[in-house]
């Protein structure tokens, strides 16, 4: 049980900071996608039946603070977290290189999935792909760095601060923190 309120407030601390701190901050095209991170973090480290609710969840809140589709990320983040538990299978997830390698194609599927569902189910959707392909490499860099701060974040909580010790993640002992 303290393992999920700790992954519940995890997930609450990335919607504030993505909905209301980031718009504040930083420009529009500069945002790092911090619901993509947790689809992918929650794959690798959560629960299966539990990790695919939270991503459903997240991604129904991603699309009722700024999406044109309800549903279209919950669908979105569904399928990036199964994919994600398929491809992970046989990868030793003991360590965090794996994590940001999934972050990196996480990404790419993620521009690639909306670009196709918005082709899909809207009469006008054409001119998507041009807007996917743009935006790909900074928004993979920008993923890459946050999901690198995230990690560093829950080494050391889970290392120095007692309550956190139940947070998931990689093995501490591989870490070097």
């Amino acid at each position: 049980m303290r393992r999920l309120a700790l992954l519940g407030l995890l997930i609450l601390a990335a919607v504030l900071v993505q909905t209301w701190l980031f718009p504040r901050l930083l420009p529009v095209s500069w945002k790092p996608d911090l619901f993509l991170i947790l689809v992918i973090y929650l794959a690798f480290f959560g629960p299966f039946f539990r990790g695919a609710l939270f991503c459903f969840a997240l991604g129904c809140l991603m699309d009722a603070f700024g999406g044109t589709v309800l549903g279209l990320y919950g669908l979105v983040f569904t399928v990036l977290f199964f994919t994600a538990r398929v491809l992970i299978v046989h990868i030793n997830i003991e360590t965090t290189f794996p994590f940001y390698y999934m972050v990196a194609l996480g990404t790419c599927l993620e521009l690639i999935l909306l670009a196709f569902f918005v082709i899909f189910f809207s009469p006008r959707g054409g001119g998507v792909w041009s807007l996917v392909t743009a935006g790909l490499f900074p928004q993979t860099g920008l993923n890459l760095l946050a999901a690198w701060a995230l990690m560093q974040g829950n080494l050391v909580l889970r290392r120095h601060v007692g309550w956190a010790a139940d947070l998931p993640g990689p093995s501490l002992e591989d870490s070097g923190i």
